[in-house]
């Protein structure tokens, strides 16, 4: 198995409203040494990303109230330049160009593994 990344100093969102795939997902991330916040809606993506300014943001795209796309949008209103990267289990190619449009520079699909979400990662920081 690879050494983890070394992202010390680095701040990643995780936005995922199904708690366990956001543990899983911290899981693979808390080797890396980047600070980690998550979110579990939206309306919480949108005020945590505003409140810390993360690096990177892991964004659920399904999510009951405010998506993961309406919440990208409004963060690139205010944080042009994060990394905002699409992850779900829907796959379309539809889900993905409106991912793209709405701000996301890349989309991944579940299910996650820690290759797939360290490597894209590591592909921006």
């Amino acid at each position: 198995m690879e050494a983890a990344p070394n992202w010390s100093g680095k701040i990643i969102l995780v936005v995922e409203d199904d708690k366990f795939t956001s543990f899983i997902i911290q899981n693979f991330l808390q080797k890396t040494q980047a600070t980690i916040y998550s979110a579990s809606n939206g309306e919480q993506a949108v005020e945590l990303a505003l409140k810390h300014q993360p690096d990177v943001i892991l964004m659920d795209i399904k999510m009951p109230g405010i998506s993961g796309i309406e919440a990208t949008q409004r963060i690139r209103e205010y944080m042009p330049n994060t990394i905002i990267i699409a992850q779900t289990a829907f796959v379309s190619e539809t889900d993905k160009a409106n991912a793209i449009n709405a701000g996301c520079n890349e989309f991944i699909t579940k299910p996650l593994s820690s290759e797939k979400v360290l490597g894209t990662i590591a592909r921006y920081l």
